[in-house]
C-alpha cells in the first residue's frame, strides 16, 4: 500500500483509483474508463505483465506502464509481446518524470484513436500485401534464410545487411515492418538507429529478432524505440509470422486513421535518444527524410 498512497500523492491533480487487487484492477480500469493503467510487476496472485496483458483486452484504450525494481527478461519480453506496454519505469522513479509521462500517456489516450487488434479482412490483407513491404535487416545468412522461408510467400520481403542497404530500400519502398538485430558484427550497435527511426518515422513497426538477448536492452527499446515485438533467435516459424501479421496489419490501420499514429510515437523522448546515435549526419538526414507514406502525418505530428 506504501507505493500505492505514493503514487495516489504524487498524481492528484489527476482522478487517480487505487487497489492491491490485480482481478480488481482489471474491473476498475473498465468501470471508470481510465486513460492509463500504472502497474507493479510484482502484484500478489499474478505479476504485473499479466494484469497489463488482461487489460489490454478488456480494455485496450488505456495506456500501460509497467514499474519494476529489477530487470527480468522474461518478464520484459512479456511485456512488449503480450502486453504491449507502453513505458517501462525502474523503482525507485523519478517523481518529475513519472508525472510527465503519465500525463503525456493521458493526453495521448484521449486524443489519439484507439487501433484495435482485430484482424484485417482477406481483401484488406491482400491489398497490404500488395504495396506495403517488410525489410530485414540482417547479416547472419541463415537467420536472412529462415525469414525469407517464413515470410516471402507471404510479403513483399526485401533483405539488407547493412544500414545504409536499408535506408536506401526504405527510401524506394513502401515499408510497414522493420525485422532487425540489435547488433551485427560489421554495423555494430542498431538499437540507437531503431531508436531515431521510430522517433521519425513512428508508424512502421519494429521487430527485433536477436541472440543477444538483454533485459536492459529490451526496456530501452520499449522505452525509446517503442519496439513492437520482441523475438529470440532461432527463428520460429509461428512466432514471425504472427508478428509480423500483426505488424502488418497495425500499419495498413494507421493508414486508414492516420491520428491514431500518436499512440505510437516517443512523445517528449530525451532529446539523446537522437543525439547519441554512433552513426554520421548523412545517415540521421536520410533518415529524417525518409518518404512518410501515411496520408496528413506530418500535419498531425506538427
Amino acid at each position: 500500500m506504501r507505493i500505492l498512497r505514493a503514487l495516489k500523492a504524487l498524481l492528484r491533480e489527476h482522478e487517480v483509483h487505487i487497489c492491491n487487487d490485480p482481478r480488481q484492477a482489471m474491473q476498475m480500469a473498465r468501470d471508470f474508463d481510465v486513460d492509463v493503467v500504472v502497474c507493479d510487476q510484482r502484484m500478489p496472485q499474478m505479476q504485473g505483465i499479466d494484469v497489463l496483458r488482461e487489460i489490454k483486452n478488456t480494455h485496450p484504450r488505456s495506456l500501460r506502464i509497467l514499474l519494476t525494481g529489477y530487470a527480468d527478461l522474461k518478464a520484459v519480453l512479456g511485456s512488449v509481446n503480450e502486453g504491449e506496454v507502453f513505458r517501462y519505469v525502474n523503482k525507485p522513479w523519478e517523481n518529475a518524470e513519472i508525472k510527465a509521462l503519465v500525463a503525456e500517456a493521458g493526453r495521448i489516450a484521449r486524443e489519439a484513436p484507439l487501433i484495435t487488434n482485430e484482424p484485417i479482412s482477406e481483401r484488406e490483407a491482400e491489398e497490404a500485401r500488395g504495396q506495403v513491404g517488410v525489410l530485414v535487416l540482417e547479416e547472419d545468412t541463415t537467420t536472412q534464410a529462415r525469414l525469407r522461408e517464413i515470410l516471402a510467400p507471404h510479403y513483399q520481403v526485401r533483405f539488407a545487411n547493412t544500414i545504409d542497404r536499408a535506408l536506401m530500400l526504405l527510401e524506394q519502398h513502401e515499408t510497414g515492418v522493420l525485422i532487425s538485430e540489435t547488433e551485427t558484427n560489421k554495423q555494430g550497435d542498431l538499437t540507437q538507429l531503431l531508436k531515431a527511426l521510430k522517433m521519425h518515422h513512428p508508424y512502421i513497426s519494429t521487430v527485433v529478432i536477436t541472440e543477444r538477448a538483454n533485459a536492459q536492452i529490451a526496456m530501452e527499446l520499449i522505452n525509446e524505440g517503442q519496439v513492437y515485438r520482441m523475438l529470440l533467435k532461432p527463428v520460429r516459424m509461428g512466432s514471425a509470422r504472427l508478428s509480423v501479421d500483426s505488424a502488418i496489419s497495425r500499419y495498413w490501420k494507421l493508414k486508414r486513421n492516420p491520428r491514431a499514429v500518436k499512440r505510437y510515437t516517443l512523445g517528449n523522448a530525451p532529446s539523446f535518444v537522437e543525439q547519441s546515435i554512433p552513426v554520421s549526419e548523412q545517415l540521421l538526414t536520410r533518415i529524417r527524410n525518409l518518404p512518410t507514406r501515411i496520408v496528413e502525418l506530418m500535419k498531425f505530428n506538427g
